[in-house]
């Protein structure tokens, strides 16, 4: 149910804020809302915004980030490690042997037929 702002105490709503842990105040809404400053009660109790992307799942943290940008800063054993099976399996043999060696029995491991 929503409450009309006209109805509500900020102050004893900022009050209460201030009472809760953040991470649990934050958890309850997504990552775009919180990133763009909604709700507002969040932005006028100066939530920094580390503690808001350190109280959300990785998930929520990413969705605010566009696709082409989420592995632009990894090296490309990493950016390997982050492709689905679908484009591993295929990948040619000289590239996985290019991979270091860690990365390398990692891939291998997920291509195995036999993985559970």
């Amino acid at each position: 149910m929503e409450v009309p702002d006209t109805e509500v105490d900020h102050a004893l709503l900022r009050r209460v804020l201030e009472l809760l842990p953040a991470d649990k105040v934050l958890l309850r809404y997504v990552a775009e809302q919180v990133l763009a400053g909604v709700p507002a009660e969040l932005a006028r109790a100066n939530v920094p915004r580390e503690v808001v992307l350190a109280s959300m799942p990785p998930e929520q943290r990413l969705a605010v980030v566009p696709p082409e940008q989420r592995l632009a800063d990894l090296d490309r054993d990493h950016q390997a490690l982050a492709l689905p099976l679908e484009i591993l399996q295929l990948m040619p043999e000289e590239y996985l042997r290019s991979l270091a060696p860690a990365v390398e029995l990692e891939l291998r491991r997920r291509l195995s037929p036999n993985r559970r």
